[in-house]
């Protein structure tokens, strides 16, 4: 198991870049009334054939040529499935790739959430060619952002100014921390 879902949110946002995605959607919802965390992760990637995606669960199987395994889905699979869930990917070549768990929240092998504020707010500045959206649901509201708005909104200045990091950090810390319980 891992350490929390930021770990897989990274790994599953790295994925897709490395697959040359420029829109990646996180979505998260986290509800204790339906106990159940919900997780999807799609691009607009190359996208993966039947056979390679079938390969993609394997730990021993990775496309990175630097890298012996691949093991960021697997433990996906293997956390969801442990938690009373279930894993699915969906890919086509050409038209991107979709992976979405969910896991019973109550479940004792669930891992917590992690920083997802940080996590969501260091991805978003740091993803420069990327569209990064994201929304997260709870029992207590609802937070959505996109970086091609933020960028926008920062009228040509980057992401990781000191102004626009320090505008995003209390924009998350306002809007996005009360909501996670």
């Amino acid at each position: 198991m891992v350490r929390d879902i930021c770990f897989h949110i990274v790994d599953l946002v790295q994925n897709s870049v490395t697959a040359g995605a420029h829109t990646v959607t996180v979505s998260l919802r986290d509800s204790s009334i339906s106990d159940e965390i919900m997780l999807s992760v799609q691009d607009d990637g190359r996208g993966m054939d039947a056979q390679t995606a079938a390969s993609a669960r394997d730990p021993f199987y990775t496309s990175k040529g630097f890298k012996k395994v691949g093991l960021g889905l697997p433990l996906l699979e293997a956390t969801s499935c442990a938690c009373h869930g279930d894993f699915e990917l969906e890919s086509q070549p050409g038209s991107g790739t979709t992976v979405q768990a969910r896991l019973e929240k109550s479940h004792w092998d669930c891992p917590p959430l992690g920083d997802i504020s940080d996590t969501m707010l260091e991805l978003l500045v740091t993803l420069e060619d990327v569209n990064l959206k994201f929304r997260y649901c709870s029992d207590h509201g609802e937070f959505a952002i996109s970086s091609a708005e933020v960028r926008e909104q920062a009228g040509g200045l980057h992401l990781s100014h000191p102004e626009v990091y320090s505008f995003l950090r209390d924009f998350f810390a306002a809007n996005l921390r009360p909501l996670l319980g």
